[in-house]
């Protein structure tokens, strides 16, 4: 991931599996995009969005962009939710 997309200066926690994929850091572009080629199931979770689309990389950088400048330097150990308003948290 490193490789393809660079690195940031940000720690970002997060754990998920996949029984279908494997690990997430070993899944190709291909399957990747795979994932998403089904409309029905894009479909149904843009249902389950209060806004009813799936998030760009657009709609995280506000808040990256916050949390990488000194007004937020204060801010410690917190969870920021940029996800469209989904209804449950993990």
């Amino acid at each position: 991931a490193v490789k393809l997309h660079g690195s940031i200066d940000i720690l970002v926690s997060n754990a998920a599996a996949s029984t279908s994929f494997g690990s997430l850091m070993d899944i190709t572009e291909e399957i990747w995009d795979k994932l998403w080629m089904d409309k029905e199931k894009e479909e149904r979770m843009k249902e389950t969005l209060q806004i009813r689309r799936l998030g760009e990389s657009e709609d995280y950088a506000g808040i990256l962009s916050f949390l990488c400048f000194e007004y937020a330097s204060y801010i410690t150990g917190e969870t920021v939710v940029v996800g469209g308003g989904t209804p449950s948290r993990l």
